[in-house]
């Protein structure tokens, strides 16, 4: 892949932040189940009852173990993800830079309507500026991916999708097509490049 592409547990925008963010609170509370539940197999197994000891009740570990705690566990992931979704579903804010991505069998046609300049398998942002992608597929569905700035998004050959994505610093990095397209799939790559507002300038100038 073209770039230093660090991946998705890696953001460098705010929308990859929410999804790693996301992804790091199911590793904790999945780990720290695991966890209580291997000490209770240990303690159940080899922990010796005293004599005369009342057996533990059935009817309390049911309620908590089966009940109470997969219940507070679903709750908290529900509200990690749905705060996560609010976030990839935000609009770009006026101001946002346009760019039109259109996915051809099998390279990415990049567009910036606003300085006329179209390049092929390089995308040019700049750092701190939010990016409204119009997303769409000259023959077959493609997928477009960044994944250090946020989700993926199908680009299909009827319709024009929205993705919103931003950089927070500068860095270079790999996107790919996320739906196989055909026999050069896995060869559909295009260089991302985030660079200081005024680094982008002077390569949009340098374009025309």
């Amino acid at each position: 892949m073209n770039g230093s592409s660090s991946g998705s547990l890696d953001p460098k925008g705010p929308r990859a932040e929410s999804i790693a963010d996301t992804w790091w609170l199911m590793l904790g509370l999945g780990t720290a189940v695991f966890v209580l539940f291997a000490v209770l197999l240990a303690v159940g197994l080899f922990r010796r009852r005293r004599e005369g000891e009342a057996p533990p009740s059935e009817r309390r570990w049911i309620l908590g173990g089966g009940v109470v705690l997969p219940v507070i566990v679903l709750v908290v992931v529900f509200g990690a993800t749905i705060a996560a979704m609010r976030t990839l579903a935000e609009d770009a804010p006026p101001g946002a830079l346009v760019i039109e991505v259109t996915g051809h069998q099998w390279y990415f046609e990049v567009a910036y309507p606003e300085a006329g300049v179209t390049t092929v398998d390089e995308l040019h942002l700049p750092v701190g500026r939010p990016v409204e992608f119009h997303l769409t597929s000259a023959d077959v569905i493609h997928g477009f991916w960044v994944p250090e700035l946020g989700g993926k998004m199908d680009m299909l050959p009827d319709g024009v999708n929205v993705l919103v994505l931003q950089a927070d610093e500068p860095g270079e990095w790999g996107a790919q097509c996320a739906e196989f397209c055909g026999l050069e799939h896995a060869t559909m790559q295009v260089r991302v490049v985030a660079e200081s507002p005024e680094e982008f300038a002077a390569w949009i100038e340098s374009q025309r």
